[in-house]
């Protein structure tokens, strides 16, 4: 047997210690051989050391001390053997070895289409909020697993989002805007700022407070200066805002926080929390950073239901570099488009060719942030695609 290139080895601390924590970060399986069988594991906890792999199923029969593991990294195959302890019966506790073995042949051949074959996509957006997923609270996992499903029930989240607001607020209210509606004041300052708009008096003494979270959170008096930096005269800043206190005044508000729901980085409707003059408490502005968690959860689920269209627009404008029977890469530059593209996301496309058109859904794998490119395998694809594909690749019809 020939010498393994050095390329073809990964020897170095820091770069296993780079594979296994984004393993276990994305959550990107494992396959572990156990007597021949084949199972899937995801990696649980990480040391230096050793990596604790929590299995699909059960394996069958007895474990012998040594077994065979494979995975993709980065579209590179990696294998290794090692020692192995099975811990219970879904656990394998599994030491790193000095070496583990990269193959760096690709699965599938590509070929070069840019400037000839284009795409345009639905991002099926999703929430990053994985806290809920084991959080202590029911309703935040029970909306966490209603959230996964491809068509969400809107009216659980809702209901859900109700109960966990309702131990600081009093009342909820949703609202979306619609193309060309009106906006009343403090619409518009949250559609102007993108922040959440908090109208507390006791908040607004506490400075060192405001400070930390100023980014974040809007309150009149920092709507004050906002309308000032953008040209409004000093009168008239005052007056807007007098107005809006003295309206919540007539309709006995004492404390009330407007959180944005955004969507391609735009406003597209808010969270009202509202508590009266007899509840006389405030809305604390940890309350109102944790209902904006929510409200990135809602906003998927409206995305998800079609109430929104994430879409890069009508015309097929998205380049694609090169493609295989696997998957694709794409370029893209269009910062609201990109905002939303992160590792793992899933996308619905259209790719355009000179003599076809495909549609395919695929999750995002790889993203080159300094080429603005984005690696794409293919997760559902029609058959008959597939082989037209292959066929582009050995050229045996003309792109």
């Amino acid at each position: 047997m020939g010498v393994i290139p050095k390329k073809m080895l990964v020897t170095s601390f820091l770069e296993k210690k780079l594979i296994f924590q984004k393993l276990m970060k994305l959550k990107e399986p494992l396959n572990i051989i156990i007597n021949g069988i084949e199972y899937r594991g995801f990696i649980e906890e990480y040391d230096d050391e050793s990596i604790t792999v929590r299995m699909d199923s059960p394996f069958i029969g007895d474990m012998d001390g040594q077994i065979k593991t494979n995975f993709i990294f980065h579209n590179n195959y990696h294998y290794f053997t090692s020692t192995a302890q099975q811990l219970d019966e879904g656990r394998l506790h599994l030491i790193i070895p000095d070496k583990i073995n990269k193959n760096m042949v690709r699965k599938y051949e590509r070929v070069y289409v840019l400037g000839k074959v284009f795409l345009k996509m639905k991002i099926m957006i999703r929430s990053e909020k994985r806290d809920f997923e084991t959080s202590s609270l029911l309703d935040e996992r029970n909306i966490y697993k209603e959230i996964k499903k491809p068509q969400p029930a809107v009216d659980k989240i809702l209901k859900g989002i109700k109960q966990l607001v309702s131990e600081y607020a009093q009342h909820f209210q949703l609202k979306v805007f619609k193309p060309g509606q009106p906006l009343s004041s403090e619409e518009q300052l949250l559609k102007d700022t993108k922040k959440i708009f908090l109208i507390n008096n006791s908040y607004e003494d506490r400075l060192t407070e405001r400070r930390f979270t100023e980014a974040e959170i809007l309150t009149v008096s920092g709507a004050f200066a906002h309308l000032i930096s953008h040209g409004i005269p000093r009168k008239k800043a005052e007056g807007t805002l007098l107005d809006l206190l003295q309206q919540k005044r007539d309709n006995r508000v004492f404390s009330e926080c407007l959180i944005p729901l955004l969507l391609e980085g735009e406003i597209v409707g808010y969270i009202r929390l509202i508590n009266d003059v007899d509840y006389h408490r405030s809305i604390k502005q940890p309350f109102a950073l944790r209902t904006s968690n929510y409200g990135s959860i809602l906003v998927e689920a409206l995305a998800k239901y079609n109430y929104f269209r994430l879409e890069n627009g009508q015309d097929f404008g998205i380049p694609v570099v090169n493609i295989s029977a696997g998957g694709l890469l794409f370029k893209i530059e269009a910062l609201r488009i990109k905002q939303y593209i992160i590792v793992n996301t899933v996308l619905q496309m259209s790719i355009k060719f000179p003599a076809r058109q495909i549609e395919a859904r695929g999750v995002v794998y790889r993203i080159d942030e300094n080429a603005s490119e984005y690696g794409v395998k293919f997760q559902e694809i029609n058959e008959e695609d597939i082989k037209y594909i292959e066929s582009l690749v050995k050229r045996e019809v003309p792109l």
